[in-house]
């Protein structure tokens, strides 16, 4: 007498479950990078535009240039974005080379952007 019971048997369920889980574990995995992406992305663009700020401070300050390192954040407009400066003599007589190192999260944080320029003595 053949069985009169219609629907799946528990491997099938667990089989047919793992099969739909493969698809979606990869798109936790895309949507977490993807924010990540985004969050790298602010950073770097808002440190770009920071440093630019920075260096016209510096061209722009009163008081003469000294040679040195030096230490500061951007304000309470930028919260948790520091920044570490330096700046050296170069072998041309009247101009140092500045680096300028943009931090999100403090110095030891993965964000992390540097830029180096020359400037001219005033």
């Amino acid at each position: 007498m053949p069985d009169s019971r219609r629907g799946f048997t528990l491997i099938e369920v667990l089989v047919a479950m793992l099969v739909l889980s493969i698809p979606f574990v990869t798109l936790l995995v895309h949507e977490n990078r993807g924010i990540d992406y985004a969050m790298r992305s602010k950073f770097y663009t808002t440190s770009t535009l920071l440093a630019g700020q920075r260096v016209a401070e510096v061209k722009t300050a009163t008081t003469p240039m000294v040679t040195g390192e030096a230490k500061g954040d951007f304000g309470a407009d930028y919260p948790g974005y520091t920044y570490r400066e330096n700046l050296e003599s170069t072998p041309l007589a009247g101009y140092y080379k500045y680096t300028l190192h943009v931090f999100w999260g403090g110095e030891k944080s993965v964000f992390d952007n540097t830029f180096i320029t020359y400037l001219a003595a005033r």
